[in-house]
């Protein structure tokens, strides 16, 4: 042996079974990181896109425009993309608490919205005059008609700065209906449906006043932080106050561009952030679970060699040299299993991305056409060199990480000891006698117990495998834009009387109908100043020009969403009638200046009909569902205390959430029996809202779900490479025991238990840190650490894979053993 490197080389050759079980582990954690690296682009691609789809593809909207201003913004260079659009006017759609909002848009400006443009019949307006409504709107305006026919609409459109009726522009016009769209649902959340006038139509029905656009725009420089100065600088340049800017928080969070200005002045930063910290702590934990692969593999094959390596050492070896042995012999099994493993990686990708793409229409993907489809995913797919070079460095990093330790435990062992071949001294402390009930499970966890150091490495390998399948689960549900829009409405159908409410009587009765899950309840009332500003209620504070007060009355379980951070202690405040929250007024800016309003922050008094609360903090806005909110001040009390107040107990609005199965179209003609028991009562559903939003998730599910799935299996893959190596290593120990009279049928029994207890033990582990996981993630969505629901199916799927698993790489290497006499099993050195 001309050098001592030449001593990796033989190694390899001669030790080819755990060279095969290095390059799979290798290979495996390659392929993982190429296929994370892969899928990401896409999958952030469709988030993208699924924010566009819910709320525009446009980065914010300048309101209330001029003409001249638009045109400011149109000749922009910085602006990558303007449209405009143009209010026409509201029309109440009656016993709906819905708006149909009409708009005539330019070129540009109808393009961002690809929710509302689905044409289903006849096709989008071309002229002045010609209108394009959704389905659903001309269900609700009773139209019989087809397309071509008139239809006539009352419409009425204001201006911010028009606070009377009389302000309010009102009329009545015929309009030819030249497209019938698909019903958009998203709309229903805000309580506004969408339709469409031909070009023109503004300038031949609305007075120049308000002839104002609303202009959508994007930025050529996405830098998170270039941007805010960008629309500062517009603000400023066009003249516009900043309630007239108008931020796509859903779309600048999914991209993580920073946006607005909190109280101390600051820039806000989208919750995307969050979700990238979530992200590279669920890909470290595959990361690593894949290195304690190749460490437990290592680990295992250095302490068979450890007489070898103190021979090297008796020689003149140094420990530098055992380090150099160690590495090289890793890096020559890099150098096949990272190549093949990125190669796979490759292939893996592209063939999760096209199972997903070929189950679901290109509609459902958002794009028009299978060839849009296609250049989508390629543009965000395969052909990019960094993630390729990244994976690499990755892999080879965490081979050498994970390797290291073996490594110093070859160098750490003095060279008498080596040579001997017992690197541990052995004591056995305690020993008592007893009957042994199950031999076989008695000498399973008499093995695992004998080398301890050995099972702690298989039982962590186990655990973070486990760990990683629960995680990458939970982090899937976080990439899900739509979970934003569906805190907009409370359940799936809100019941609502603006005028007399709902009897205590009849909303149980609504509580206890079958397929009813839980219920949700408001109480509403609406103060508004007289001439000389005083109110029909008493108070210890009086309010500016211009706002109302509001008494709010709401249930524990909506406090709590008002308030998440809310304690037993706080609570009980709130019912006892001695503490509220408070949503305080929008500044609305005259013409001469800015006036006051009225605030109340945290740790304030407030004085409502002689009674006093302490102010807990601030909320987001309550009001009647698609109601909007009246300006003013909210005092939001708990449901009795609401009565103390008001004199009143009925409820003006009910949620209504049903349960898993429950049969929705009998459960929809009992509330509209209940309904019209009372006057004035009407109903919505948001069930086809939900459904819309879950379905503009469903190409990333299947895509996140492709991930798992891989993931999954290389955990799977890695737990019986583990268990795999682990029995491998004891084929000698296997022969003895054979020798001294163990029977095959108590052989494999008695490993068959000692894969259950490796398996039962990681999923303990596993279950209690995947939990910890979750948590984290959630608190990545909710910006708050708190206990989470337990996730039991994940826990259950991964506990039943890992047993599985541990089984078959159990038997796997036992049939091989059994085909070995005893003697030739003694023997065997690899």
């Amino acid at each position: 042996m001309k050098s001592y490197h030449s001593f990796a080389n033989k190694e390899i050759k001669t030790r080819k079974v755990t060279s095969v079980l290095v390059i799979i582990a290798v290979m495996l954690s390659a392929m993982m990181t190429t296929v994370i690296g892969q899928s990401l682009g896409i999958l952030q691609a469709m988030r993208i896109q699924q924010a566009g789809i819910l709320n525009g593809n446009r980065y914010a909207t300048f309101r209330n425009l001029t003409y001249e201003q638009k045109s400011m913004l149109e000749n922009d260079r910085r602006l990558s993309f303007v449209g405009s659009n143009i209010v026409l006017g509201e029309v109440s759609l009656k016993n709906s608490g819905l708006s149909l909002q009409l708009r005539e848009y330019d070129d540009n400006g109808l393009a961002v919205y690809p929710a509302i443009t689905r044409v289903d019949m006849g096709q989008l307006p071309s002229k002045a005059g010609e209108i394009a409504l959704p389905r659903d709107a001309l269900d609700f305006l009773g139209f019989m008609g087809d397309i071509g026919d008139i239809i006539t609409l009352d419409l009425s459109v204001s201006l911010p700065d028009d606070y009377s009726e009389e302000e309010v522009y009102r009329y009545s016009t015929v309009f030819t209906l030249s497209g019938i769209l698909k019903s958009n649902y998203l709309g229903y959340s805000t309580g506004i449906i969408a339709g469409i006038a031909g070009p023109g139509t503004a300038k031949t029905l609305l007075p120049e006043k308000y002839q104002v656009y609303s202009v959508d725009f994007r930025t050529a420089d996405k830098h998170k932080h270039a941007f805010q100065h960008i629309v500062n600088d517009l603000a400023d340049k066009t003249g516009i106050s900043k309630r007239q800017i108008h931020y796509n928080w859903l779309y600048l969070d999914t991209l993580g561009i920073q946006y607005g200005k909190n109280e101390s002045g600051e820039s806000t930063e989208g919750g995307f952030s969050y979700m990238t910290a979530a992200g590279i702590m669920v890909g470290l934990l595959a990361l690593t679970a894949a290195g304690l692969v190749i460490y437990s593999v290592l680990k295992i094959e250095v302490s068979r060699r450890i007489k070898e390596y103190g021979i090297i050492r008796a020689i003149g070896g140094q420990r530098i040299q055992l380090y150099v042995l160690v590495a090289k012999q890793l890096f020559l099994l890099c150098l096949i299993g990272i190549p093949s493993g990125v190669l796979l990686g490759l292939l893996s990708a592209a063939g999760i991305t096209t199972a997903a793409t070929n189950l679901f229409s290109p509609e459902s993907f958002l794009v028009h056409s299978k060839e849009e489809l296609n250049t989508l995913i390629e543009q965000n797919s395969s052909g990019k060199l960094l993630p390729l070079l990244i994976s690499v460095i990755i892999t080879l990093a965490f081979a050498f990480i994970a390797a290291m330790p073996a490594a110093r435990y070859a160098a750490g062992v003095s060279p008498v000891i080596a040579m001997k071949g017992q690197a541990i001294k052995v004591n056995r402390k305690n020993r008592k006698e007893k009957r042994i009930k199950d031999f076989e499970a008695f000498y399973a966890r008499l093995n695992m117990k004998r080398n301890k150091g050995r099972t702690l490495v298989t039982v962590l390998s186990l655990t973070m495998s486990i760990t990683v399948f629960i995680a990458v689960q939970s982090f899937s549900e976080l990439i899900d834009v739509s979970k934003e829009v569906q805190k907009f409405h409370l359940g799936d159908y809100s019941v609502t009387n603006e005028t007399v409410g709902f009897m205590p009587s009849t909303v149980e009765e609504l509580r206890m109908m079958e397929g009813v899950s839980s219920l949700l309840t408001l109480k509403y009332s609406l103060y508004m100043q007289e001439k000389d500003g005083s109110l029909a209620i008493e108070t210890g504070f009086r309010l500016k020009p211009g706002e109302t007060l509001q008494i709010i009355g709401v249930d524990e379980e909506r406090l709590k969403m008002l308030m998440p951070s809310i304690t037993k202690e706080q609570m009980r405040k709130m019912k006892e009638g001695k503490a509220c929250l408070i949503k305080n007024p929008v500044a609305f800016s005259y013409t001469g200046g800015q006036p006051e309003t009225t605030l109340f922050f945290a740790g304030d008094s407030v004085s409502v009909a002689g009674y006093e609360f302490e102010v807990l903090g601030n909320c987001d806005a309550v009001g009647l569902d698609n109601a909007g909110f009246v300006n003013g001040v909210q005092v939001v009390v708990f449901d009795t205390v609401y009565d103390l107040l008001t004199g009143k107990n009925t409820y003006s609005e009910v949620y209504l959430v049903l349960k898993d199965g429950a049969d929705a179209q009998e459960v929809e003609q009992k509330i509209e029996q209940v309904c019209s028991k009372t006057p004035g009562s009407r109903w919505l559903s948001y069930r086809n809202t939900d459904k819309q939003l879950e379905e503009s998730y469903q190409q990333i599910r299947m895509l996140a779900w492709g991930l798992i799935i891989f993931i999954g299996l290389i955990g799977l893959l890695s737990v019986i490479n583990t268990t795999y190596t682990n029995i491998h290593t004891r084929i000698g120990e296997i022969g003895i025991q054979r020798a001294i009279g163990m029977s095959i049928k108590s052989l494999y029994r008695t490993f068959l238990l000692e894969g259950v207890y490796y398996g039962i033990t990681a999923v303990a582990f596993g279950a209690a840190a995947g939990y910890i996981c979750n948590i984290f993630i959630e608190a990545a969505a909710t910006d708050q650490v708190k206990f989470t629901a337990i996730p039991v199916v994940p826990i259950l799927e991964a506990a039943a894979a890992t047993v599985a698993a541990c089984l078959a790489a159990v038997f796997a290497p036992l049939r091989r053993i059994k085909k070995l006499s005893i003697v030739d099993s003694i023997r065997t050195a690899e």
